[in-house]
């Protein structure tokens, strides 16, 4: 099971979403924490596997690519392939250079659409769900935070939180730091 992301952490994505090149320093500074916590965090998330890859976007990149839609990628080399979605019923749309669309001579296409250009637009509020550390529901509104033995969890509403705190009163305190 994966593990809530605080919200320091969601925070610290949210800025590389808008930046992957920034520093530690200067993200540190943006969410009013030390470079050392910003970095803690920063390690925690790239450890957990969250963050799958840095990445920069070229402006000479972003057009003159085509939409090509099939039902399987066997003839499509992965190397020209510059994104690749699984749609839902079953079939995938890839992404490639216009210049690259001679190389699929012997794939079975459904549709081509020429796209003159690209532009990405993140999404800079998305937050992940949240669930709550006590009972597990996901939590819909802004998550109750509750500190016990130096760790935060979340809880969902007055009696989660009243009922973690007991847990953690009743969990022995060498049995706490596993």
């Amino acid at each position: 099971m994966r593990r809530n992301l605080s919200e320091l952490e969601q925070r610290l994505i949210l800025l590389l979403k808008r930046n992957s090149r920034m520093s530690i320093v200067d993200m540190a500074s943006e969410l009013g924490i030390s470079r050392l916590t910003a970095k803690k965090a920063l390690d925690s998330i790239i450890s957990s596997g969250r963050i799958k890859k840095f990445t920069i976007s070229i402006a000479d990149e972003e057009k003159d690519m085509v939409l090509v839609y099939t039902d399987n990628l066997e003839n499509i080399p992965e190397n020209i392939i510059l994104e690749r979605f699984s749609l839902i019923d079953g079939s995938y749309m890839v992404i490639l250079y216009y210049e690259d669309l001679i190389k699929l001579k012997k794939a079975s296409i459904k549709r081509v659409e020429i796209a003159t250009s690209r532009e990405s637009y993140e999404n800079m509020n998305r937050v992940e769900n949240i669930h709550c550390d006590y009972c597990g529901k996901e939590i819909k509104d802004s998550p109750i935070s509750v500190g016990i033995r130096g760790k935060t969890y979340y809880v969902c509403c007055p009696n989660c939180e009243r009922d973690l705190k007991k847990r953690g009163e009743m969990i022995p305190e060498e049995d706490s730091r596993h």
